[in-house]
């Protein structure tokens, strides 16, 4: 059947056990899914796991197209859509540090660390995998460092040495007040010496039309139409070589090429959303090109009938360039400097001064990737034994660059029209030897970091089987981590030029512990302790007058209000404590669920410092917190034809913790406020987006219908998903905090809804598609200058918002093919 059965649990089987699929369910029941999530083929409802899985039948079904579109079907999670894709599990997630959330293609961790200004994960497109798999909680046992919220693994389909397979898929859709979209893919695979060799090809384009149109600030011409479209191509090679019935060798190369043409953010002075008017006002467009490539090698090698040992080497490479608007970030800055011709920027819109209309500020931060791992797996094959067992060995070298610049070419001519001296004499660098105010490459402002993260670990754990029903589960991993970052810092903005150089070691131990209970096949119960970690690391140096005379270079005022001498030159590692208790039923194989209840404690958490006046980050270890709730998903297949699917998420995180930068001198008669305060909702500095919360209660529901048209297996769905708005002050909005920001906005509920109906046709599969229903167009998440204060902390200007939504109501048809 071409279409996905309901609910979270179709057969799917990949690599090289590909023809060895367990039993069909009886017609109308709920069908299994095997995952790897213990580094072993189980079926989902044996696993002792909180964990959702999508195959490609689902994710086709689903119209599910990248990690976006797969947090809104998953409880407990959550995805920035202020396009950083930092993802949340469990309301563990922070914007400064290593990542909180591991993520993985096959067995390679892909994570950025958040180094620079604005790092952001790889967000892999979703044609021609196996599944996606979500688990929920720390996985730092068989998954490492990074994985303290949970982990998000991209399976691939790997070749086979049996069977000629092919699969593709089109799709073209239109967006009300946009531009159309549309892709193309095609994937197959075959023996090329049967039971010997095989291969696995795939290619796919997609275009993402765009729906907001950039204008000029000044003229308000439009200056380019549906700005934020991008293209996408992702190419994928694999081989599967078996010399000899014990050993496998997999070699495969993965490239992806995104190109997106301008941000989705729009200005909401300029915009009618309910006439789907979207327009942007940046006066600089924001590119964003990412490409990456992953060449791995796969051996597994069977040592005897019940011991498989497993290498995977691989290299992980990317380069992305993004940023912000520094047109709006130096005029948001410079309205704060003196008297200048108030205001350059507020909520009305940009207001450049007679002579300076063409002034220009783009900004870029380039950021790459070059990530070495090797990892030897040993473990025990035979399912029937008392005792399963994996251990193994992890070494990773992960080198990151990133380098942020402000282009202001015409700094010394806005300089010298508002202040009366050039951008250098004013904020009393010395930059040049020949005197000139500019780097060579016309920068005001540049930030080069780069770091080396090395890790070298080993890990193990063991299933013991007390009875036939009650297992009891134990591993530990231990870590040797190495961390350095070199900086070079330098303009006039930063004070420069001034090089650092900082570094950082530790020896975190993340142990695990568990029992489950098999009732009996359709039944288990669990409970876990887990521990996870990421790495500590170190700061670049931040700009400051050591005199504290002047408060205009670099830091100094935001020093001084928050009661600290300078920034940290490091920071330490972070960890949580994870307690869970989850249940697995089957009723009938009509009523299918999965649920868990969970208490995580995170130590010293790792987050971003974001001083309000001079903008210049850094990562801090800034108290702890607590997140605790519970996930449930219950499939339903109601009739024959029927299906129920739903997933519900409560997460209340928050810090239990007054937190102050580190060295600040708290008592006294005047002294600082924290950044924030006890009770707190983690989210803001310390969180996703720019301020906005982690949904406290979620709720997903999709129905379908199958029947018969003429003869072919057709169906219609639909689902919609709920997340709630604030329940919990935040720090930007909590007046007790230092981080607290008078013009911030609160976190709405949320709701979207879809709609989409197909039919066989032989080996095709053809289906009509609404997404966004209702065209809402909720204040997903925004920005907004936050630095149009004075020294004392007062507003100067109204802020200029902006604002992201969901893509206005799109209708498409796609089309699938599968032999």
């Amino acid at each position: 059947m071409l279409m996905a059965v309901a609910g979270c649990y179709a057969t799917a089987v990949s690599g090289a056990n590909a023809d060895a699929t367990t039993e069909p369910a009886a017609t109308g029941a709920l069908e299994e899914i095997v995952v790897t999530a213990t580094r072993r083929e189980e079926s989902m409802s044996r696993v002792p796991i909180s964990i959702s899985a999508f195959n490609q039948d689902m994710l086709d079904t689903k119209g599910i197209k990248d990690f976006s579109d797969v947090a809104r079907f998953t409880p407990g999670v959550s995805f920035d859509t202020s396009q950083t894709n930092q993802i949340s599990i469990r309301g563990i997630n922070s914007s400064g540090g290593s990542g909180t959330t591991g993520i993985y293609i096959d067995d390679v961790p892909i994570q950025v660390r958040a180094l620079g200004f604005n790092s952001d994960d790889a967000l892999l497109k979703l044609f021609d995998l196996d599944r996606v798999e979500v688990l929920r909680g720390p996985q730092g046992t068989l998954f490492g460092a990074g994985s303290e919220g949970g982990t998000v693994r991209y399976i691939t389909v790997q070749p086979s040495l049996t069977k000629t397979s092919e699969y593709a898929r089109a799709e073209t859709s239109y967006t009300e007040g946009g531009a159309p979209s549309y892709e193309a893919g095609i994937a197959a695979g075959t023996p090329l010496i049967d039971g010997v060799l095989g291969v696995r090809v795939s290619a796919w384009y997609r275009r993402d039309g765009g729906w907001i149109d950039r204008i000029d600030p000044t003229t308000l011409a439009v200056v380019d139409k549906n700005a934020n479209r991008d293209d996408t191509t992702v190419l994928r090679v694999a081989a599967l070589w078996q010399p000899t019935d014990a050993l496998r060798i997999t070699p495969s190369i993965l490239y992806q090429n995104s190109q997106r043409n301008d941000v989705t953010i729009y200005w909401p002075e300029y915009s009618d959303p309910s006439k789907d008017r979207y327009v942007s006002a940046n006066p600089t467009p924001r590119p964003e090109p990412d490409k990456f490539y992953l060449p791995a090698l796969n051996i597994q090698a069977d040592l005897s009938s019940s011991v498989t040992l497993i290498s995977t080497t691989a290299y992980f490479h990317r380069d992305e360039v993004s940023g912000y608007d520094g047109t709006l970030y130096n005029l948001g800055y410079y309205q704060t400097l003196g008297t200048v011709d108030f205001p350059l920027l507020d909520g009305s819109g940009v207001h450049l001064p007679p002579g300076l209309q063409n002034y220009r500020a783009p900004a870029s931060v380039t950021n790459q990737q070059s990530n070495v791992t090797q990892e030897f797996r040993l473990q025990s094959t035979d399912p029937a034994a008392r005792l399963s067992w994996t251990v193994g060995a992890f070494y990773s070298l992960d080198r990151q660059y990133s380098l942020e610049e402000i282009h202001d070419p015409m700094a010394d001519a806005f300089f010298n029209q508002e202040l009366g001296e050039n951008i250098a004499t004013f904020f009393g660098t010395a930059l040049n030897p020949d005197g000139s105010s500019y780097l060579p490459m016309g920068d005001s402002y540049f930030n080069r970091l780069v770091s080396h993260d090395r890790q070298i670990a080993g890990f193990g754990e063991a299933n013991f089987k007390l009875t036939d029903t009650l297992k009891l589960t134990a591993g530990v991993r231990v870590s040797k981590t190495t961390y350095n970052i070199e900086s070079l810092s330098g303009g006039p903005q930063n004070s420069g030029p001034r090089p650092g150089t900082q570094q950082n070691s530790e020896t975190p131990v993340t142990p695990k512990a568990g029992i489950e209970w098999q009732v009996d096949p359709n039944n288990l119960y669990y409970f876990t302790y887990a521990k996870g970690f990421r790495s500590g690391g170190g700061n670049p140096s931040i700009p400051y007058d050591p005199t504290y005379q002047n408060p205009n270079i670099g830091c100094t005022q935001d020093f001084l209000n928050f009661g600290i001498p300078h920034a940290p030159a490091t920071y330490k590692s972070d960890s949580v404590q994870s307690f869970e208790v989850g249940a697995k039923n089957n009723i009938e194989n009509r009523v299918r669920l999965a649920s868990s209840i969970y208490y995580i404690k995170w130590n010293n958490i790792q987050g971003n410092v974001v001083p309000p006046i001079c903008q210049i980050q850094w990562t801090d270890n800034l108290g702890n917190a607590v997140s605790k709730g519970f996930d449930l998903q219950a499939d339903f297949q109601v009739t024959d034809a029927l299906a129920i699917e739903s997933a519900f998420g409560y997460t209340d995180a928050r810090y239990t913790k007054n937190a102050f930068p580190s060295g600040a001198i708290t008592t006294g008669p005047n002294p600082p406020l924290p950044l924030v305060v006890t009770g707190d909702a983690v989210a803001g500095p310390n969180g996703i987006g720019t301020g906005y919360s982690i949904p406290p209660y979620s709720v997903t529901i999709g129905m379908e219908y199958k029947f018969h048209a003429f003869a072919h297996e057709s169906f219609v769905r639909g689902d919609y998903e709920y997340l709630a708005g604030d329940k919990w002050v935040h720090p930007a909005l909590d007046p007790a905090t230092s981080s607290y920001d008078p013009t911030g906005l609160p976190t709405a509920r949320q709701a979207f809804a879809s709609l989409r109906a197909g039919t066989t046709l032989g080996g095709w599969g053809v289906s009509l598609f609404v997404d966004n229903l209702t065209d809402t167009h909720t204040i997903v998440n925004y920005n907004h200058q936050t630095n149009s204060y004075d020294a004392n902390g007062n507003l100067l200007a109204s802020p200029a918002y902006r604002f992201i939504s969901y893509r206005p109501r799109t209708f498409g048809i796609t089309a699938t093919f599968r032999h």
